[in-house]
């Protein structure tokens, strides 16, 4: 008997899956709402400080916000602002000294790959504008504490319908960061580079969030933050969160091997289709399997009630948000920060309130108030009109109407005689109590101790001292401008992640930007041959790189110590008599000279640097240079020149050769005779007065021609020296024509450039 068997319609499948997904949602919402209340309560004081330092020193009126300026409801409330001065010179400091982020080569990656990643990080900055988020970010961080930004992917074109190519945005802005970044409260590295989870809580104006996720998702995410004021005025906004989870799992790597190359390609198998497989395992490639830990990022972006959208696994593995802080603790199992202006705001309020007490001390007694009695202003005076005035009127009108003098009458006893004929006394102005004046006085030196400048030059100042004036001044802002340094390490870490998720494809060209400005192109995975053996270079997912931020100065201020140490090498040269290098060095100087008009010079000094052998010239600028060399026309004089010394060449060198031949003949003349001279003697009873006359004869000529080649062997040596002090005499005749000649060059090329009116 067969068993009854009903078969499952598709739709209830969908049905069911769609339910058990949005009953993982719901948990997932609920564990959301959990771990954002756990780190929003406890730090909620804490970010309320915050946004009270920054709204210090931003919003005019913000001084006296709070308790404080309760108290002086009725009274004046100036604002002597003595906090920003030193807050600027921080920034500034900031500015002048520009962080970069340093990809240096680990294990199995070359120098070729990281400086790829320096250049794409470098266009991709400028192509995102990306130093604004930095700047964004460091500012809050001084002000308040804490100040954040973000990495993102973006389409390289996203007007293009057929490029779906994307790049990395190494810097997007977030405002208000010690209000919307959260990290999991487990984490204690400082970079946060040890959370498991974050938030970003993102404002939108309200139609603008009703557009994109609709009337019936307004539900706004719970604000967990407390300010001492409110303004009046502001936006209407709906508040959503994006939501942040590291997601450790173990996954198979499938490495592809070619046999005949060794080459490799490694994927994980949940992001390699079935299809993909198959291809690769078809054109040959051997696949071997081992499981790893994996560690990916899912996205979620959430409100008050429910998840709005599950964005999936975003590019690289680090969560893409970069803190920022000003001074960082970590007290009572809970990190806590603070920037410049916490610890001065009360030294700010002291000196506001007295400058607020004398302030409205001055206004109800600015001045000696005459004591009369009614008598002597209850009578009236002319006014010039022909009417008259009550007196009370002229006293009560004395500021207004600037009276050079107040008439007042005498007081008369009842048989007239006068008993006073002035004020019969006067109040005086209130002087400045010692105790206004004190903390007057310690609050302003308080906060003008921050103020110290070294920038400003002192007369008769040592040049040291002001080294150490200025090396103290530039110590209050070392920790922030090192804490600035983590961070953009961080962003480093970050980017490398995601560029290696989004730059993949190979041949795809990408842009790079060199310390200078300079544009470049690199296409990711090339092909090329060296000595002998392709490889292929670019290639951004070998190896592992290591991550280093550099405090670097500013563009301007290198190119001005690169101009002076240029000019003194110059004048170093000078004395040395090495002209060749005074002209490369002040050549140099040119190049990196700032002003308005300098690209004419400066591509003129990049042109002589080039033929000095000094500056590599481009691809484009070598080209040029063959072209040129191909296309110039031979010059008479300078072939006259090289044939005149070719010629002077050629007879130093033959004068050589003769003189080494007959330095040869002479040694084995030498050589004979003193094989003559070891000769033996004639024995005894043979020898004939002929055989020795023959004998006598011999020897004779063996001494002459030994006295001959020792004679001419000293004029051998005497035709090498004139022979060495010619060819040095031409060389310094042919150096003496190159130097004339390019001078006419030069003074011909300058009156080509200078304009007609000077000419004339």
């Amino acid at each position: 008997m067969a068993d009854d068997f009903e078969p499952v319609a598709e739709s209830d499948i969908d049905n069911t899956k769609e339910a058990a997904n949005n009953q993982r949602m719901m948990e997932l919402h609920d564990e959301a709402m959990q771990r954002f209340d756990s780190v929003a309560r406890p730090q909620q004081e804490l970010r309320a400080q915050s946004l009270e330092a920054r709204r210090f020193v931003t919003i005019p009126g913000a001084q006296w916000e709070g308790a404080w300026g309760e108290q002086f409801e009725n009274a004046p409330r100036p604002e002597v602002d003595k906090i920003t001065k030193s807050l600027e010179k921080i920034e500034t400091d900031y500015r002048e000294n520009r962080l970069t982020v340093d990809f240096v080569p680990g294990q199995g990656a070359d120098v070729d790959s990281a400086d790829l990643l320096d250049g794409m990080h470098r266009a991709d900055s400028h192509f995102f504008k990306a130093q604004q988020a930095r700047d964004n970010a460091f500012q809050e961080a001084i002000r308040g504490g804490f100040g954040a930004y973000r990495l993102t992917t973006d389409y390289a074109d996203p007007y293009d319908p057929d490029d779906d190519s994307q790049r990395v945005n190494p810097g997007l802005t977030i405002v208000d960061a010690d209000q919307s970044v959260y990290f999991d409260g487990g984490s204690i590295l400082y970079d946060a580079s040890d959370a498991k989870w974050a938030f970003i809580i993102t404002a939108s104006p309200r139609a603008e969030a009703e557009a994109k996720w609709g009337a019936n998702n307004l539900d706004p995410w719970p604000l967990a933050n407390w300010k001492y004021a409110w303004d009046w005025y502001t936006p209407d906004i709906v508040r959503t969160a994006e939501y942040y989870v590291v997601e450790e799992s173990t996954d198979k790597l499938l490495i592809f091997t070619q046999k005949d190359s060794g080459e490799e390609q490694r994927y994980f198998e949940t992001d390699l289709d079935e299809e993909s497989r198959g291809n690769l395992t078809a054109q040959g490639w051997e696949v071997t399997e081992r499981p790893i830990k994996r560690k990916r990022v899912h996205k979620y972006i959430l409100n008050g009630m429910k998840v709005l959208r599950d964005c999936g696994y975003i590019a690289g593995d680090q969560i893409p948000i970069v803190p920022v802080y000003g001074k960082r603790d970590y007290v009572d199992n809970m990190p806590r920060w603070r920037g410049h202006v916490g610890k001065m705001m009360d030294r700010q309020r002291i000196y506001n309130t007295r400058i607020a007490k004398l302030v409205e001390t001055d206004s109800l007694a600015p001045r000696e108030v005459p004591i009369i009695a009614i008598e002597q202003i209850a009578g009236t005076i002319n006014d010039g009109l022909g009417g008259v005035r009550p007196l009370a009127e002229v006293w009560a009108r004395q500021n207004i109407d600037r009276l050079p003098f107040l008439p007042i009458m005498p007081l008369r006893q009842d048989d007239g005689t006068i008993v006073s004929a002035g004020p019969l006394g006067k109040v005086e102005p209130p002087q400045v109590q010692p105790v206004t004046a004190a903390l007057l006085q310690i609050a302003s030196g308080d906060l003008t101790d921050e103020d110290d400048n070294a920038d400003q030059v002192k007369a008769n100042t040592s040049a040291e001292a002001m080294d150490l004036a200025a090396a103290r001044v530039d110590a209050k802002s070392g920790i922030y401008l090192d804490n600035m340094r983590q961070s953009i390490a961080r962003e480093g870490e970050i980017y490398l992640g995601m560029a290696r998720a989004v730059y993949f494809e190979p041949g795809r060209k990408v842009e790079t930007l060199t310390l200078d400005g300079q544009d470049g192109e690199a296409t990711l995975q090339e092909t090329v041959l060296d000595k002998g053996l392709y490889k292929v270079r670019n290639d951004l997912s070998r190896g592992k790189f290591k991550v280093i931020a550099d405090v670097q100065e500013s563009t301007a201020t290198k190119r001005q110590k690169t101009v002076k140490q240029n000019m003194e090498i110059a004048a170093v040269a000078v004395q040395a008599q090495d002209m060749q290098l005074a002209q490369a060095a002040t050549l140099t100087a040119v190049l990196n000279q700032d002003g308005e008009g300098q690209q004419d010079m400066q591509q003129y000094a990049r042109s002589r640097l080039i033929a000095l052998g000094v500056v590599k010239p481009t691809p484009e600028e070598a080209q040029e240079l063959q072209q040129a060399a191909q296309q110039q026309q031979p010059d008479p004089q300078a072939i006259a020149l090289q044939a005149a010394a070719q010629e002077s060449q050629s007879k130093s060198a033959l004068n050589m050769a003769s003189a080494q031949q007959k330095q040869a003949d002479a040694q084995l003349k030498q050589a004979q005779a003193e094989e003559l001279s070891k000769a033996p003697a004639v024995p005894t009873g043979l020898s004939t007065p002929a055989n020795d006359a023959d004998i006598a004869d011999k020897y004779a000529g063996a001494q002459l021609k030994a006295a001959q080649a020792e004679h001419l062997q000293h004029d051998m040596h005497q035709q090498r020296i004139k022979t060495g002090a010619q060819l040095h005499q031409d060389a310094h005749d042919r150096e003496m024509q190159r130097r004339q000649q390019d001078l006419a060059e030069r003074q011909q090329d300058h009156a080509e450039r200078q304009p007609q009116g000077d000419a004339a």
